[in-house]
């Protein structure tokens, strides 16, 4: 089998699907989206279109609560030292999840700035030949959560993803109904929208891994949902991370639980990686994508330290001698939000890995002798 095809017109012609971070510290500005939208010049002038295809990664919410399955805690990342994930101990609520959507579709929200940037980036480059694609993340609907709330208007019973007081079943129905709800409100609401330059291609589970035990079914709730999304023109997407058992998830999930899966390589990620080969054949094995990973430095949860240039290295090298570059749609986590430091960066390094990043995806880039 092949890797997962570019340029599919079911999938609306993805490509690169760039994964762009909300966090709210520190939203990304206009001028951080048109740096992904289009390559800009050190100037800051667009001067050709980048990335086609845009994953929005939601931040905790304003109550605090996760929007994600867990947290890493101690004072190391990326598996060194003390470092550990442990179950997310404050679960985002109905509120939460309703606030998230209130962000993202507000007139000066992340979806708002990225069609600007579009339509900014169109005024100089011309038309894009075909809106660029949007992928939501559905909140994780956390089995720890007993009191998640209301959702769907008034009359209705609180939901609870949690097996207290209740069978595993009953747990597995509520959590999909939030997310069938979550899907059935941003449709609604990017219909209201008026986003002109933007296409909404589908949403994405986002927890990394599936999960069964006593408690918990995520496989029953994904292929639930995976089900009723095919009543609408959305795709499901999926990002596991490398492990045996998400690899062996990707062959026979494709149809499943998700419409199309791209797999962490991690290798910028964990010293002992070394490279990215297995991935790149599992991934093709499987009918997968590849994700491109790189963080800038400073980023304590990378532990490769400065190697992190030939790392990306050995990403987009490859690309060419695996096939991805060309023979696969590829995502890309850069970060929260780094590459329009990098793009910006006085450190020639860090703007030769942008300018790469860009030959990359326009399918020029070449390994260096």
């Amino acid at each position: 089998m092949p890797f997962f095809a570019p340029g599919q017109p079911d999938f609306h012609y993805l490509r690169h699907l760039q994964l762009v971070c909300w966090p709210p510290a520190a939203p990304p500005t206009p001028l951080d989206l048109l740096a992904q939208v289009a390559r800009i010049s050190p100037k800051g002038k667009p001067t050709a279109w980048f990335f086609d295809s845009f994953l929005i990664l939601p931040p905790r919410a304003p109550s605090g609560n996760f929007i994600y399955a867990d947290v890493n805690i101690g004072t190391t990342r990326a598996g060194r030292g003390d470092f550990y994930a442990v179950v997310a101990p404050n679960p985002a609520t109905a509120e939460d999840w309703t606030q998230m959507l209130d962000g993202l579709f507000a007139r000066g929200g992340v979806l708002h700035l990225l069609d600007e940037a579009v339509a900014t980036a169109t005024q100089r480059l011309g038309r894009p030949p075909h809106p660029r694609n949007v992928v939501i993340s559905i909140p994780y609907p956390h089995p720890n959560q007993s009191l998640f709330g209301v959702i769907g208007g008034r009359g209705r019973r609180p939901l609870n993803f949690s097996v207290a007081g209740q069978n595993l079943d009953r747990a597995s129905e509520q959590r999909l109904a939030a997310c069938q709800w979550f899907v059935a409100a941003t449709r609604s609401r990017w219909r209201d929208a008026r986003l002109p330059n933007l296409h909404l291609l589908g949403f994405y589970w986002i927890y990394e891994s599936l999960r069964y035990s006593w408690d918990v079914d995520d496989h029953w709730v994904m292929k639930e949902l995976y089900r009723h999304m095919q009543g609408g023109s959305e795709r499901l997407f999926w990002i596991p991370f490398y492990s045996s058992f998400n690899v062996n998830l990707l062959g026979p999930g494709r149809g499943f639980y998700f419409d199309a899966a791209f797999l962490q390589p991690n290798h910028m990620f964990y010293r002992d990686i070394r490279g990215v080969d297995r991935a790149a054949a599992d991934a093709c094995k499987h009918g997968a994508g590849i994700e491109i990973e790189y963080y800038l430095e400073g980023h304590d949860i990378v532990s490769v330290g400065r190697d992190r240039h030939r790392r990306l290295r050995n990403y987009l090298d490859g690309g060419v001698k695996y096939g991805y570059m060309t023979e696969s749609a590829c995502a890309y986590y850069l970060g929260a939000n780094d590459l329009p430091k990098m793009a910006r960066s006085a450190d020639p390094a860090e703007r030769g890995a942008y300018d790469d990043l860009h030959r990359f995806v326009e399918g020029s880039y070449t390994p260096r002798q």
